[in-house]
């Protein structure tokens, strides 16, 4: 049950993340200027699909199970730390902003920028205020421990270990 809810609220935030909120952001559009980048456009792509497989990457880290890791439908409350975890603390919404902003920057569009930025604070604020607290609260100072230790946007050189 715990996979099957958190794939689809996570296809949900995606959907909601990449798709709903540029077409609403795009309904504003006649009010801004466009940009225009030439052919810098075209990173904005290459970052829009680094990012979004990048989030499906942490998504299949957080479903397979490994060497010290159980399924994560049986985990029992233990916290444990794989794959991009081990260098910063939120990949997956990391990857999210990542593909956004290429998104944002392959359009042309100051309504989209203005999105970007937006939901960039949100997610940054949502993180702060929310998930941190929560995981803290499940996880006690085995959490503490690891958000002292890796960043919470921009990746650490070295690899987390417990």
């Amino acid at each position: 049950m715990f996979i099957f809810k958190t794939v689809i609220w996570g296809s949900i935030f995606l959907f909601a993340a990449l798709v709903a909120g540029p077409w609403l952001a795009l309904q504003f559009d006649a009010s801004f200027p466009h940009l225009l980048l030439g052919q810098y456009k075209y990173l904005g792509g290459v970052f829009f699909f680094l990012g979004f497989a990048f989030t499906i990457y942490c998504s299949l880290v957080l479903f397979t199970p490994g060497k010290s890791r159980p399924a994560p439908y049986d985990a029992g409350g233990i916290f444990t730390i794989a794959g991009p975890y081990r260098y910063v603390r939120n990949p997956f919404m990391l990857g999210v902003v990542v593909a956004l902003w290429g998104e944002a920057v392959f359009m042309e569009r100051l309504a989209m920028i203005a999105y970007a930025f937006i939901l960039t604070w949100v997610i940054h604020f949502w993180v702060i205020f929310f998930e941190e607290p929560a995981l803290e609260e499940r996880f006690g100072e085995e959490y503490d421990e690891y958000r002292r230790a890796v960043p919470r946007w921009f990746p650490r050189f070295s690899r987390y270990e417990k």
